[in-house]
């Protein structure tokens, strides 16, 4: 029972440290979207985006390999049919390039919070529990980019001078559901790849 304390505790401190860093790095992001909007067409954006998706697919591919014989064949058919839902995600919803990181973010979260509820929480109740926490956390991400945009008042206030452009964020259902999206990505890799095992040899009598 120490021994699982122990666990539970270490990965419900990752999950908070990810969802900080997730929240933390918000108020950066119009920044960092509007010196490539000014830099790079649309196109190059995409094409940027994609490069990115191709390094953790280039990872995810190697890490396949590497378990083959551990994961059951399904597992292989299962990442495959992933991999081309996500890219008719990115084809015909996303409309910003930059939209796909929310796959990517939601997505280790997911599996994230999945091993923390699992320690407590068995069975289909492991994956509600991650998908209810992380379609939350999604929204308050929305919420804390609502909230962003009082920051160069309450700057001033304290005497600070910031650019309000800097802050220019906004709540977005669409962004909402994007989370969502990921989280439910996410929890589909961690049950279909992942936990997609073979099954054990039988051990003669």
């Amino acid at each position: 029972m120490r021994g699982a304390g122990r666990e539970r505790r270490a990965w419900w401190l990752v999950c908070a440290g990810y969802v900080v860093v997730l929240y933390a790095t918000l108020p950066l992001g119009r920044p960092v979207i509007d010196w490539l909007r000014g830099h790079y067409s649309l196109a190059q954006q995409a094409w940027l985006m994609n490069g990115v998706f191709a390094g953790v697919g280039v990872l995810v591919v190697v890490w396949l390999i590497s378990r083959w014989r551990v994961l059951s064949p399904l597992a292989y058919v299962y990442a495959a049919l992933l991999a081309r839902l996500l890219y008719c995600e990115f084809r015909f919803l996303v409309v910003y390039p930059e939209e796909r990181l929310h796959f990517l973010e939601y997505g280790v979260l997911a599996c994230l919070l999945h091993r923390a509820c699992a320690i407590d929480v068995r069975g289909g109740w492991a994956y509600a529990a991650a998908m209810g926490l992380g379609a939350l956390i999604g929204l308050g991400d929305e919420v804390v980019q609502h909230l962003t945009k009082y920051i160069p008042d309450v700057c001033a206030w304290v005497g600070i001078a910031v650019n309000p452009a800097t802050f220019r964020r906004y709540f977005g259902w669409s962004d909402v559901a994007l989370n969502a999206l990921g989280v439910a990505y996410g929890l589909a890799f961690w049950a279909g790849v992942v936990k997609n095992r073979r099954a054990a040899p039988l051990v003669p009598g």
